[in-house]
This record gives structure tokens, C-alpha cells and sequence, in this order.
């Protein structure tokens, strides 16, 4: 034997609605789309000004804020050239110094800065050069340290 169950009210089939009842259209009073009990009133959506007020400020503030960075990107890009330029200008100035003083030092310019100053060869006193013989003011053999002494035959 089968005992039914109790279905709780409200439960499982929904009594249909009864369809609403439309007024004639002589019965229709009109209503201004602006009056509290127009359609549109009812419907009013919130106003879109302050969410666009939002977005393009935040639009404005990523796009400044981008720049900013751009600019001092491209500042330490100004700066890192310009030192370049300058440690190239340096280089420059020391290799034409350098070469300056390469031809300072060529025989023919310390002659001619001899000749100017009042030097020139003395060629009362001639010296010769005998390898036999050390050299006038140099170091004596005796006084050389050990193992560099001249070796006869070589000419060392």
C-alpha cells in the first residue's frame, strides 16, 4: 500500500496569471514623456556624463603620465650623446696634441730649435768611437755587476 506524499503549497505548478486587462484607447490619457508616471521615467537609466568624465580622465592621466616618461627617457638620451660627443672631442684634442709633439720631437725640428736658441754641434772636440775602448764618462768594466761583463769577440 502506497501512501501519498504531501506536496508543500507553492510547490510545483504556478496558477497562471490572469493577462492584464488593456484599456480602451479612448481610455488612454496622455502622459508626457517627462511626468513621473511616464514609461520613460520608470526606465530612466543613471546618467552616462560622470562614467565618461571618468574614462576620459583616466585616458588623460595614462597618456600624461606616458610623456612624462618619455621625457626623461629621452633627456638621459640628450645627455648620454652629448657626453659622447664630448669624450670624442677629447680623443681628438689628445691625438693632435700627441702628434704635435711627435714632430717636435723629429730630429729636424730639435735642430732647427738648437739653431734658433743659439746651440748648435761643437766640432772642436771630436769624440771617436773605438769599440776597444769604453767610452769616455761611461761605466768601467770593473764597476759593472756581475754577468754583464763585455764578452771578447762579440762586440757585446
Amino acid at each position: 500500500m502506497r501512501v501519498p506524499r504531501a506536496v508543500p503549497q507553492g510547490y510545483g505548478t504556478k496558477p497562471a496569471r490572469p493577462a492584464p486587462a488593456t484599456a480602451p484607447a479612448a481610455q488612454v490619457k496622455a502622459v508626457a514623456p517627462g511626468a513621473p508616471g511616464s514609461p520613460a521615467a520608470r526606465r530612466a537609466r543613471p546618467p552616462r556624463t560622470p562614467f565618461l568624465l571618468l574614462v576620459v580622465g583616466l585616458l588623460c592621466g595614462g597618456l600624461i603620465s606616458l610623456l612624462l616618461l618619455n621625457a626623461v627617457l629621452a633627456q638621459d638620451s640628450f645627455r648620454a650623446n652629448g657626453l659622447r660627443k664630448e669624450i670624442s672631442d677629447l680623443r681628438i684634442a689628445k691625438e693632435s696634441k700627441q702628434s704635435a709633439i711627435m714632430r717636435q720631437e723629429m730630429p729636424e725640428a730639435v735642430a732647427r730649435n738648437n739653431e734658433l736658441q743659439g746651440l748648435g754641434p761643437d766640432w772642436d772636440t771630436a769624440r771617436v768611437i773605438d769599440p776597444d775602448k769604453p767610452a769616455v764618462g761611461g761605466a768601467d768594466d770593473a764597476a759593472k755587476p756581475a754577468g754583464q761583463e763585455r764578452v771578447p769577440g762579440t762586440g757585446r
